[in-house]
């Protein structure tokens, strides 16, 4: 895929929801202390002070001073959130809604946002604004979605700012108007607000809402790299491996990937997949093109699923394998991968590693069809299926 396409993906990658509840902690906690008077602060949380209820939350979330507990974590803040706390009901709606399987509870994530997001929490009147936007635990409502992130706006919220932007950016919810996505994002990016400056670099990249300007959109992915923003990082090796605004330098572009990666920068794990496997800047590791791919997938990258697929079924530079192959394949199709759709009805077409089934192989060819040329194949299939196999695949 083209590096410049990559950058319009960066538009929807900036607000992820990973990356706004990341933020939806306690801001009178200091998150780098690793030490606490645990004792002292169990005995005032116990005895009903709020404050060392949810520092207790925090400190067991994080493993600050203590091993790190997320059911502990839950039982101190809900300690807190039922006295009426706001930001440990916030924190809980976080763990609610990003927590690990028998933790994950979209719909509790959401009662706990909406009580704190009622008195007045910026932080999560996004989370819930964000929530209905996708209609994860709540009933999926537009509407509902622009009220709540429109009020955390309003209280000058710098991650609600880009929020808006970015709504404003992709036309999502709203008509697309790059102006205001501009002026949005430049209030949060002048905030210091890490996604902010990320998707400002991408407004200046694209030239949307404001002049074309390389130099400035590197300026700005900088400005959030170094926070440590991984979309920045991922956005910069981009400019860095086209030579936009900067001169071009292969070797920095992969720094700037590999670190965006392991912040979990979803596209920048496809990206060194990719180089890994084909080669480019380095020395092809197949091994490596692997891990990369596998970490991708584990966020539901499709592209990096289909590519991994055909090294398994290949044989190419790891073990084949044939099994696992058509699995990642079926999963990218039914998540509407039109490559995965294509190689897996080729398989169903010739009986290679599966059943032969014409009716499946047919209805696959008719979804890559969508948006790839399958016109040879489909009229081959045709001559070869049966009347029953043709009502089947339709």
């Amino acid at each position: 895929m083209r590096r410049e396409v990559r950058l319009i993906i960066l538009l929807l990658t900036v607000i992820h929801p990973s990356y706004i509840g990341a933020q939806s902690l306690a801001p009178t906690t200091n998150p780098n202390s690793s030490r606490i008077d645990l004792k002292g602060l169990t005995k005032k949380a116990a005895s009903g002070n709020i404050e060392s209820q949810r520092r207790l939350g925090f400190a067991y979330q994080f493993g600050n001073g203590v091993d790190k507990d997320i059911n502990e974590a839950i039982r101190w803040y809900r300690v807190a959130a039922n006295h009426g706390d706001p930001i440990a009901q916030n924190n809980l709606g976080y763990l609610y809604e990003t927590g690990p399987e028998g933790v994950k509870d979209l719909e509790e994530a959401g009662r706990w946002y909406m009580r704190s997001a009622v008195y007045g929490n910026p932080e999560a009147q996004l989370n819930l604004g964000l929530l209905y936007l996708k209609g994860a635990g709540v009933q999926k409502s537009t509407d509902d979605a622009l009220s709540w992130i429109r009020r955390a706006v309003d209280a000058e919220y710098p991650r609600a700012l880009t929020a808006l932007g970015f709504l404003y950016a992709t036309g999502q919810g709203v008509p697309k108007d790059p102006n205001k996505a501009f002026q949005l994002t430049r209030k949060a990016a002048d905030k210091h607000e890490p996604g902010g400056q990320a998707l400002l670099a991408a407004l200046y990249a694209e030239g949307l809402g404001v002049s074309k300007d390389a130099v400035e959109a590197v300026k700005w992915f900088r400005k959030a790299a170094e926070a440590g923003e991984a979309s920045a990082e991922y956005g910069l090796g981009i400019m860095y491996e086209l030579g936009q605004g900067v001169k071009q330098d292969a070797q920095e572009a992969l720094r700037l990937y590999r670190r965006a990666g392991e912040h979990g920068s979803m596209e920048a794990q496809e990206i060194l997949g990719e180089i890994y496997e084909l080669g480019k800047i380095v020395k092809a590791d197949y091994q490596e093109a692997a891990t990369w791919y596998r970490r991708a997938i584990d966020q539901g990258n499709t592209c990096s699923a289909t590519r991994l697929a055909t090294m398994l079924f290949r044989g190419k530079g790891i073990e084949k394998n044939v099994g696992e192959a058509v699995k990642l394949w079926t999963w990218a199709a039914d998540k509407g991968d039109s490559d995965a759709q294509f190689n897996l009805a080729e398989m169903y077409m010739t009986g290679s590693g599966v059943q032969r089934d014409f009716a499946k192989a047919y209805s696959l060819f008719t979804q890559a069809g969508k948006t790839l040329d399958v016109s040879e194949q489909l009229r081959e299939l045709s001559s070869k299926m049966t009347r029953e196999e043709t009502v089947d695949a339709h």
